[in-house]
């Protein structure tokens, strides 16, 4: 269920015109809807980075203290031989 808005607000015209000049949109109203759609896309986005970032050095704060019982050279030649 999509529920509707409506506002008035004043904008900066030399923005809109520009942003227009950037945008296939045809209308302030789409204009607005556009600019919207893009903020929450990227805020989503950046969203996700930080919480695999988080993740990410998380892990790698679990593995920091583990150590390999063999080099990892020796490991690679191993099974370029096919042990």
């Amino acid at each position: 269920m999509m529920v509707c808005m409506r506002t008035n607000i004043v904008l900066d015209d030399e923005l809109v015109r520009e942003a227009m000049r950037h945008s296939q949109a045809k209308t302030k109203r789409a204009l607005i809807e556009d600019a919207l759609r893009t903020l929450v896309r990227v805020r989503a986005e950046e969203s996700r980075r930080k919480s695999y970032q988080d993740r990410l050095i998380a892990l790698q704060n679990r593995l920091a203290g583990l150590t390999l019982r063999e080099s990892a050279t020796e490991m690679i030649r191993q099974d370029r031989e096919g042990r």
